[in-house]
């Protein structure tokens, strides 16, 4: 959750957390695992890595929120929420290339690039980055409740 500093190279998950929905309006939570430009992991995480993804080199978004963010003091009051409420993405690094993985929505210039600082997607650090949205439901979040909400709100006021 810290910033990442010395601009190592990382990767990991991270949440947009918002309260209106404005994605311009926003906190960038972000949970980093040094590694090299293959994905290989180096030295210990602040996050134990019990919260892992299937791949074992990056986090789970579900475990690491109810292990790390959820009810904890720190995080109120977003921290009430479900791992899903807000939007969110990740980071892979493998073969000298980062993949960030992200919902549509968040995919804009200034999440980007905050994103790439964060996690030290720099040029020294790695040979390409490459962008990958996700309209898939494993992203869904509360915005995209929300506009359905309003759609269906909109289709009945016509009637």
């Amino acid at each position: 959750m810290h910033k990442n500093e010395s601009n190592k190279l990382c990767s990991g998950v991270f949440w947009v957390i918002t309260d209106s929905g404005d994605i311009n309006d926003y906190m960038l939570l972000v949970f980093e695992i040094p590694c090299d430009p293959y994905g290989n992991i180096i030295g210990t995480q602040k996050v134990p890595l019990n919260s892992k993804s299937k791949k074992k080199k990056t986090y789970n978004h579900k475990k690491l929120w109810e292990s790390e963010v959820q009810d904890k003091a720190i995080h109120k009051p977003y921290g009430k929420q479900e791992y899903s409420h807000f939007p969110r993405g990740r980071v892979e690094i493998s073969n000298n290339r980062a993949t960030i993985y992200l919902k549509p929505l968040i995919n804009i210039e200034k999440i980007i690039n905050e994103v790439k600082m964060r996690f030290g997607l720099t040029k020294q650090n790695i040979s390409d980055v490459r962008i990958h949205s996700d309209g898939s439901r494993h992203y869904k979040c509360f915005i995209d409740m929300n506009i359905n909400e309003d759609v269906a709100r909109y289709n009945t006021e016509l009637k």
